[in-house]
């Protein structure tokens, strides 16, 4: 795995003899720089490492949350700014600064369509006390830059791949497959792991090598998938991966195309005798299903957008049965244009009519990467084949509302 940056690493314990103090790590001792008084915390001189990231998730018109993953425990901050990085945050949990190997910050205030350049920044924290906790040295990131996304710009593309199921090489090959130059974010349709484990094996098979290749500068979007809901790990995969609205459904508007995210939930009932009655997926989808019939009353920007774009995991909403049918009739009373999703792990075209529906359906198998480009007139859909071939290509014509 490729590491941003590099650091001392390693497990540190403290002595005290005689009023000096020595930090020692797996790779050599480290001398103290101790404050000279007891007001004062003391600082080891031992270095964290970032083991994955910074990587962007969800960005927004005006924000963002930039993530990343350290060795060791950090308090976090994040510096920024458009032509110098002259704004800082730093992140508060009810009134506390979170200290974890998750550093996790989400930035607000910003501006609609601008670049900004930012840096990371994390401060070991050797040992949390009640006062004075020991302290380390901080690291720097790099300085990359993102832009936000802008409902005023005149186009808006995204690139969608699905079902990789811990396949790292396979990972790699379909982002490389994307040409990033014509691409504003990645939806990855979830299904990125057979079952959540552990971080390590989240990040190792998934996250990631997709963080890698986003290259600290292009933001993720995530739908999530019915393997992504099992397995120990399930239940912690939201410290990592829920939106800032709370949910795993929301939306976002980038130019001509309103983006809709909707979590599918799993692929069978609660009472499935595969989860021991640990699931409750039915009023969960409930809730969701409430606040998508409601969208163009509450969300103004859905209503004004050429067009509503919809990405989930299960192309047929989940397996809610009854309910089914009533997703896809508000689907079609919305104006929904397009559908996005994988589960299958096959290419399939389900055409307006076929399933009720008034919309194209396209579900992109594994092995394949669709990418979606608006104008204030069309939305052109090419999905390309891991040889490169195209395996399909279609236009969606701005409908008359």
């Amino acid at each position: 795995m490729k590491k941003v940056m590099q650091g001392w690493a390693g497990a540190v314990g403290a002595c005290l003899l005689m009023g000096s103090c020595v930090a020692i790590s797996a790779q050599s001792s480290q001398t103290l720089i101790d404050r000279g008084n007891a007001e004062n915390y003391k600082v080891y001189n031992t270095t964290p490492v970032i083991l994955y990231g910074p990587f962007l998730l969800d960005t927004s018109e005006t924000s963002t949350t930039i993530e990343w993953i350290t060795d060791t425990p950090c308090q976090p901050k994040v510096q920024y700014g458009e032509g110098k990085l002259d704004h800082e945050v730093v992140p508060q949990a009810q009134g506390l600064v979170p200290v974890g190997t998750l550093q996790r910050v989400e930035i607000k205030g910003l501006l609609p369509g601008h670049t900004y350049q930012y840096r990371v920044v994390s401060t070991r924290v050797v040992r949390l006390k009640a006062y004075l906790p020991d302290k380390g040295q901080s690291l720097e990131s790099q300085t990359f830059t993102f832009t936000t996304l802008d409902r005023n710009k005149p186009t808006a593309s995204f690139s969608f791949i699905t079902d990789t199921h811990e396949d790292i090489p396979r990972v790699h090959h379909l982002m490389k497959m994307i040409d990033w130059k014509t691409t504003d974010f990645l939806v990855t349709g979830g299904d990125g792991v057979n079952f959540a484990e552990s971080r390590d094996q989240v990040f190792d098979t998934w996250l990631g090598p997709v963080s890698e290749e986003l290259n600290h500068q292009k933001p993720l979007i995530y739908a999530r998938g019915n393997h992504d809901m099992r397995g120990p790990f399930a239940r912690r995969l939201s410290d990592y991966l829920l939106a800032p609205e709370g949910n795993y459904y929301f939306t976002r508007d980038d130019g001509p195309m309103h983006l809709v995210v909707v979590d599918t939930g799993e692929d069978k009932p609660d009472d499935n005798h595969e989860y021991a009655g640990l699931l409750a997926d039915a009023p969960y989808r409930e809730e969701e299903f409430s606040w998508f019939k409601n969208l163009s009353s509450m969300d103004a920007t859905f209503k004004q957008a050429p067009f509503r774009v919809v990405v989930m995991h299960q192309p047929l909403w989940g397996w809610l049965d009854h309910k089914n049918r009533e997703w896809t009739d508000v689907a079609n009373g919305e104006g929904i244009d397009l559908v996005v999703a994988g589960h299958y792990h096959k290419f399939l075209h389900i055409q307006p009519g076929q399933e009720g529906n008034r919309f194209p359906i396209l579900v992109v198998g594994q092995d394949q990467v669709a990418h979606v480009e608006a104008t204030a007139n069309e939305m052109k859909v090419t999905v390309i084949a891991k040889d490169g071939s195209v395996v399909d290509s279609f236009v969606v014509a701005r409908p008359r509302r």
